[in-house]
């Protein structure tokens, strides 16, 4: 599960929406993104990300505080993330809470819902 999430993260990182695509339950997939727009997102949201690879640079991050509880065939991970980069000629830098809710199919972990939360900058 854990190597799955980091495949989802590094596709942000080389702009790869198939990777991402991979580890993601398109049936029942949704996500609370700590980009606008807030509200729930279905498959809309991985087109959005989609549409933000082409003016996404210099994408880097940092995982930590990982914890997985597993459920025989579903699991919850969260973590904090740090990740920072380019988009068009602005530069950002941004700590989130991920919770990530998987089921197992087959030898698959696929994800079916994600939720980023931006800490704010003041902690």
């Amino acid at each position: 599960m854990k190597a799955a999430l980091i495949a989802r993260i590094e596709g942000i990182k080389w702009r790869n929406i198939e990777s991402v695509r991979r580890i993601v339950d398109e049936a029942h997939y949704t996500k609370f993104d700590d980009w606008p727009p807030f509200e729930r997102q279905g498959l809309e949201a991985l087109k959005r990300e989609e549409e933000a690879y082409r003016v996404l640079r210099d994408f880097n991050y940092e995982i930590s505080d990982w914890r997985i509880d597993v459920f025989n065939d579903a699991a919850i991970a969260s973590f904090i993330i740090k990740y920072s980069g380019q988009i068009r000629n602005r530069k950002f830098y941004i700590r989130s809470r991920v919770s990530a809710f998987m089921v197992k199919m087959g030898a698959e972990w696929k994800l079916i819902h994600e939720h980023w939360s931006r800490i704010p900058e003041f902690f």
